[in-house]
């Protein structure tokens, strides 16, 4: 059995046209037996494709910083794509879709996220005491891939923490971008595409 960002990474490589790729691991993997060698043999079933990793950091956001940072080091990125290793049940009419809307990257629309309807009924809480509904039909669950134009993204990130601006621990790029004033998209997700959480998540005949 396959580790499962090795799993990831493979469909993800096979089926977008990803030219380079930071594997985002958790300190105590850095460099182990285990994650090297599988970059490795990934380089080699995808060549031409470059390969680094980057250390992840105390949340999740703190993770994305360290990976771009670590893009950097790959010259003429013009898009990003950011998704998480536990969310392997990528379908082919999804990543269609994701790969247009990578076509679609620009200047002007920077940002794309995967969204899905909300079907539960959501409730505002103060402590255990019920405030208030939200509006379901206006809202919406988000998944990854999330789609970014590089230099567009990149110089707010820059300018943002230039001005002291990210003492929020940001979820995901999507509301990071929103912080920064630019414009995020949306695009039919795919409620296939779990993320692994709870043991009864993970479905290997899924894999």
């Amino acid at each position: 059995m396959r580790p499962l960002f090795e799993v990831t990474a493979r469909k993800l490589l096979g089926a977008l046209p990803i030219d380079a790729a930071v594997f985002v691991s958790p300190k105590s993997t850095m460099g182990s037996a285990m994650v090297n060698p599988i970059i490795e043999k990934l380089k080699a079933d995808f060549p031409g494709r470059k390969m680094r990793h980057a250390a992840a950091g105390a949340s999740r956001f703190v993770s994305f910083c360290n990976g771009l940072t670590a893009a950097r080091h790959f010259a003429g990125i013009e898009r990003l794509v950011v998704h998480d290793a536990n969310r392997p049940y990528l379908t082919p009419d999804f990543l269609q879709r994701v790969s247009t809307h990578m076509g679609y990257l620009s200047n002007d629309m920077p940002v794309f996220i995967p969204v899905v309807p909300v079907v539960d009924s959501v409730v505002r809480l103060d402590g255990k005491n019920v405030i208030g509904y939200e509006p379901r039909q206006e809202l919406r669950r988000v998944q990854t891939p999330q789609l970014l134009h590089y230099p567009t993204f990149d110089d707010a990130l820059s300018s943002s923490g230039a001005l002291g601006r990210l003492s929020i621990d940001y979820t995901d790029e999507g509301s990071l971008g929103l912080s920064f004033g630019l414009r995020v998209g949306s695009f039919e997700g795919d409620l296939q595409n779990v993320k692994i959480t709870y043991p009864e998540d993970l479905v290997l005949s899924r894999i």
